[in-house]
């Protein structure tokens, strides 16, 4: 769907709302707004996590971890 097909179905779709509706998708549109202005710096691609990785290779994207159940994968 190009930007302009995107855009009329939005448009149609808003004039089909009920006032109350307009109301929500008026905040939501502010909230993510909001976010975009806020959050300036490019999304990061990562690859996905492959099947057979342990618990501990996770801790590469999580970057901590708390508490001891990644013990009970390492003691076992």
């Amino acid at each position: 769907m190009t930007d302009l097909e995107l855009h009329q179905k939005i448009e149609q779709q808003i004039s089909q709302l009920q006032p109350e509706q307009l109301s929500l998708v008026s905040d939501f549109l502010d909230s993510i707004q909001t976010k975009s202005t806020v959050n300036q710096r490019p999304l990061r691609r990562i690859s996905p996590i492959k099947r057979g990785k342990k618990a501990g290779d996770l801790l590469r994207y999580a970057g901590t971890w708390h508490g001891d159940d990644l013990n009970d994968v390492y003691l076992n």
